[in-house]
């Protein structure tokens, strides 16, 4: 592999013009190269869950849904190595690329930082990594740790370090690469948000260059230097790839990340489509109406692997390009989920059937673990998870509790099943906790939102100080208050939008589904269940700095306000279509798990001296007519026994 060294793009193309040798702009004959590709991996070790929702499975007795385990580190392992094993074999060209952001989105990666990462990254053979945002979410440091420890180039052609002398002398940061197979050239660059600095923690010193501008730059060096295929991995999102792929010449294949986007129909598993306006390995044509470019990315949190094939003319223009991305799943199937008793096995007619299932889609496959890299994950690192797991991470004082100041309540709906909730007209106070820590990481990281809306569904209990335990343990929060693991995203609404999504919520929970009422931060508003449908929510106000800071204003029917949330109900589900069909731009998936968050938002309330206390949850809660909310509003010893 030759790696090009790291110049600004200008001095790039100006050396790269003098030394250019015309015969190297010829390529002899048609070129085929396949690319497997990952991205927004977020240190997920260990499998997650993946549900097949209104899939065709069914019985001659039942029609059903199957919950399996999805992805992880040693399953990517294993499809790369495959990948690269079959390409090898058929003596087809290969590379194995990563579209960004390995940084965040579990426990590994808190006690880890970049160390557990660059470990295992290493092992799976990756020819190339853009650097993704999270990857400057501890600062510069961490970043270079991770870059003098993993076994491959990590690529950012708009981004200058020139003025920054701790990545600036980082031999592994490079602005691209070029790889040769049988005498013909490949180019492989990197692109990075052009506005990194208001998402996350780059150095004051680094400056980063126009998306468009840079890209079309790098290539036209590229070309000169008589490197004709080439290849963008970049960590800027769906919209932005488009937008390379409309405004610049001569980008061959985008390997993207950042947007999350699980490219291609996933309708079989009720999944529906990644994009409703892109296929996976979709052709763009470019603005000087002869070139194209091939598109693709492949999910998130290591569930998938995309695998794309593109063939290249004589003189290195892209004339095909096919391929997919497929779910890497286990085969330990389960279904019926029972409130408290989580999923149950299926019974051997369902496991037949669902394994025909499986055996007939194109886009999952059941895949085995890499036994060594399981290995390293089990012995070198969950023993530090579980230890962690154990602490405890702060301390409670609900004052307001005439029975138990260590608990904050968690009701789904105010004075509804109620599980020993407080005041009956207010909602929960451990849900207020969950979501005020939202905006306060997702503001930490340069997000500035405005609010959070969350549902009362995810948070699944009360937070408790457990028998035993001098306070909140870590193992709690992921084991028993938030153990769905959601991602954080962010979502812009119009005020008034932001009024029905959280009344038709209300309505929704109330009629359909509980766990949809909302629990938010930075939020105060009464809904009236006394008042006509369509308009029950009155003196909806915004309150930057909380509820309780006081600094509270009306909210502006046409003004753009940006909500932290979880990425469930951000795609518009459990009644919250709104999230989905009004939002005023794409939805910023954030890398960061509410599990997580919550863990880090406990622990800094620690280091400032402060415990857990009850919170004011903003809402006023007028039952609608018939409806019933228990009485006495203050707690009892009665309405205390779960």
């Amino acid at each position: 592999m030759l790696i090009k060294t790291k110049l600004s793009l200008a001095a790039a193309a100006i050396l790269a013009l003098s030394a250019c040798d015309n015969d190297n702009n010829i390529q002899a004959e048609p070129f085929q190269l396949t690319i497997a590709h990952i991205n927004d991996t977020h240190s997920n070790f260990d499998p997650r869950s993946l549900d097949f929702v209104n899939a065709d499975l069914s019985t001659e007795s039942s029609n059903f849904d199957v919950r399996t385990s999805v992805g992880g580190y040693p399953r990517l392992a294993t499809q790369l190595k495959a990948a690269r094993a079959a390409a090898a074999e058929s003596g087809m060209p290969f590379l194995a690329l990563h579209g960004g952001d390995a940084f965040q989105g579990s426990l590994y990666f808190n006690l880890l930082k970049g160390e557990g990462n660059a470990r295992l990254l290493s092992q799976m053979g990756l020819d190339a990594m853009a650097v993704g945002n999270h990857e400057f979410d501890l600062g510069n440091d961490a970043l270079i740790a991770f870059l003098e420890d993993v076994n491959f180039p990590v690529l950012a052609a708009n981004m200058d370090v020139s003025a920054d002398p701790s990545l600036a002398n980082q031999t592994n940061l490079q602005p691209y690469v070029v790889k040769e197979f049988n005498g013909v050239r490949v180019g492989i660059f990197g692109l990075v948000l052009e506005d990194m600095p208001t998402i996350s923690s780059p150095g004051e010193l680094l400056t980063f260059e126009s998306e468009v501008s840079s890209a079309q730059a790098t290539v036209d060096a590229l070309h000169a230097d008589g490197v004709n295929n080439i290849i963008m991995v970049s960590h800027i999102g769906l919209d932005r790839d488009l937008r390379v792929a409309n405004n610049v010449n001569g980008v061959d294949l985008i390997v993207g990340g950042h947007s999350h986007t699980l490219l291609g129909d996933f309708s079989n598993l009720g999944l529906g489509n990644g994009d409703a306006n892109t296929d996976y390995a979709e052709l763009i044509t470019n603005p000087d109406g002869q070139s194209k470019t091939c598109v693709v990315q492949a999910g998130e949190y290591a569930q998938a692997v995309g695998q794309v094939t593109v063939s290249f003319s004589a003189n290195g223009e892209v004339i095909n390009c096919e391929g997919r991305n497929t779910l890497l799943i286990g085969s330990d199937f389960l279904h019926e989920y029972v409130e408290d008793a989580g999923r149950i096995a299926l019974s051997s007619e369902d496991q037949t059937a669902t394994e025909n299932f499986v055996s007939k889609q194109n886009n999952i496959a059941v895949t085995t673990e890499d036994l060594t890299m399981r290995a390293i994950i089990d012995t070198d690192y969950l023993p530090q998870v579980a230890a962690f797991q154990g602490q405890v991470i702060g301390t409670i004082n609900d004052a307001n509790d005439p029975v138990d100041t260590q608990q904050l309540d968690h009701v789904r709906i105010p004075g509804k099943n109620r599980g020993g909730a407080s005041l009956a007209g207010t909602g929960s106070e451990a849900g207020v906790h969950v979501a005020t820590s939202m905006v306060w990481k997702l503001n930490n990281a340069g997000y500035k939102v405005d609010m959070a809306i969350t549902n009362t569904g995810g948070v699944r209990d009360h937070i408790i100080v457990e028998q035993g335990n001098s306070g909140v343990t870590a193992g709690y929060i992921m084991g028993s208050l938030l153990y769905f693991s959601n991602q954080l995203a962010v979502v812009e609404l119009k005020g008034l939008d932001v009024k029905d999504l959280l009344e038709t919520a209300i309505d929704y929970a109330r009629t359909t589904s509980s766990g949809a009422f909302p629990t938010f931060a930075n939020l105060q508003f009464t809904y009236n269940g006394t008042a006509a449908e369509g308009k029950r929510l009155e003196s909806l106000q915004v309150c930057p700095g909380g509820v309780e800071a006081g600094n509270c204003a009306n909210i502006e029917d046409e003004t753009v306000y940006r909500i932290a949330t979880n990425a469930y109900i951000a795609a518009g589900r459990d009644g919250y279509s709104i999230f989905s069909e009004r939002a005023q731009s794409a939805t910023v998936n954030s890398g960061f798990v509410d599990n997580e968050v919550m863990i880090e938002y406990i622990q800094y309330l620690t280091t400032e001296g402060k415990a857990l206390v009850e919170l004011a949850t903003g809402l006023t809660y007028i039952p609608v007519a018939g409806d019933s909310i228990d009485d006495p509003l203050l707690k009892t010893q009665d309405n205390l026994n779960l």
